[in-house]
């Protein structure tokens, strides 16, 4: 095992727990809240062996990955926004710390001698562990049935992490959805089938979710397929389904069939008024990590934009922004929808799958905080945005073509 796995292991180990559970007066109470409380350090942790091994190595910022530059630059405005700004400093700089992790560990892993073989590996540990907790919600979904379970349900996590709102589960089913069909169409004959049932089951988790993110996700994900793959006689038969399903979950199900009811925000809009409030009395650096949960009472921005505002101001959220705009305009700038058929070996599925990830997280963005904080969406999304850029990055100096930023 790589020592990059080792520090995306160790983070991932910080999901579904944080700082509550190490200041909780339960901490020492019993081996569940101390390993609890033990592992919202793991990422930190992380992160400092991280820094060992970028300051023992010298290693530069990989300045080509234009959304690793951008998301430095976010976090380093959110660290001075949480350090001068913010009510509750230590929880702040948790939240950063964490935050950061992860990027450090995609920069420790872009120094490797085998840099894209690194990021690949850290995919594919994604994808087990997607794989796995989605694998682990069908007993539930199966017990309620479709159409039984509310929007508003929650799914329990294994071994008693907690539990996830039925829109955090279409997340996992659509990112399992997407990397299920696309091997489902670019393996061999023998292994296909086995990636059908696959899609089929985590299709009918994502339905019963009727989360209208992943159903966005699961359309905007099509199209850039179509566009990846080309042409296929065999999206005679997915599209219908596919747009099928999300009228089915999206307006059926959900809605009762009225169409008009699909812009309802649930209350987002409450949010973002109150949100924009506190932003304005600190415009420019914000008021640090974690700022809605402390200046909100607890609530959530639901909105990636908005929420690196009301983390870092106008100016961190300028280069949040800039983090994402920067893989499209790679992807555009690059011909890299088109580059993607002809590619052989592993990479055609991984450019594929990574392309279709960043869109459905792309369309999330608007509704939810997608990697504006540390969360599942950022250690999905910035080891993919790194391995696409590390790819075109790779091809370009291998054709003699200008470098890639």
């Amino acid at each position: 095992m790589s020592f990059t796995i080792v520090l995306w292991i160790l983070i991932w180990g910080g999901m579904f727990t944080g700082i509550y559970n190490i200041q909780s007066s339960g901490f020492s109470r019993d081996l569940f809240s101390m390993f609890q409380g033990l592992r919202a350090l793991f990422p930190i942790f992380a992160a400092y062996l991280s820094v060992l091994w970028i300051f023992g190595k010298r290693s530069p910022l990989p300045y080509h990955i234009a959304p690793l530059r951008f998301l430095f630059l976010y976090t380093f405005v959110g660290i001075v926004s949480s350090f001068f700004l913010s009510f509750q400093k230590l929880t702040a700089m948790y939240w950063v710390g964490v935050y950061i992790a992860p990027l450090l560990a995609v920069w420790v892993a872009l120094d490797r001698p085998k840099g894209l073989e690194e990021l690949r590996r850290l995919l594919y540990v994604n994808y087990g562990i997607f794989f796995f907790i989605t694998l682990s919600f069908f007993p539930q979904s199966l017990k309620a049935g479709l159409g039984k379970i509310s929007h508003n349900a929650f799914y329990a996590l294994p071994f008693g992490l907690g539990e996830i709102r039925s829109n955090g589960v279409g997340r996992y089913a659509l990112v399992v959805v997407i990397v299920a069909f696309v091997r489902f169409l670019v393996q061999g004959q023998r292994r296909r089938y086995l990636w059908l049932a696959v899609v089929l089951l985590s299709l009918f988790l994502l339905v019963q979710t009727q989360s209208r993110t992943a159903l966005l996700g699961l359309a905007v994900a099509g199209v850039l397929l179509v566009f990846l793959r080309g042409l296929d006689p065999r999206y005679v038969i997915a599209g219908p389904v596919a747009a099928y399903l999300i009228w089915l979950s999206g307006v059926k199900w959900r809605y009762q069939g009225e169409i008009g009811n699909l812009m309802v925000l649930t209350s987002r809009e409450y949010t973002w008024q109150k949100g924009v409030i506190q932003i304005k009395q600190s415009p420019f650096l914000g008021w640090g990590f974690h700022a809605d949960r402390i200046m909100l009472n607890s609530e959530h921005m639901h909105n990636s934009y908005l929420h690196a505002m009301i983390h870092s101001g106008i100016i961190g959220a300028a280069f949040f922004l800039a983090a994402l705009v920067s893989v499209w305009i790679l992807i555009f700038r690059s011909g890299l929808l088109k580059r993607a058929r002809f590619v052989r070996g592993p990479d055609q599925a991984l450019i594929m799958e990574s392309t279709m990830i960043v869109g459905f997280l792309t369309a999330r963005s608007f509704f939810e905080s997608t990697a504006a904080f540390f969360g599942v969406d950022l250690l999905l999304l910035v080891p993919t945005m790194a391995y696409l850029y590390g790819w075109v990055h790779k091809e370009d100096l291998e054709e003699g073509s200008p470098e890639s930023v």
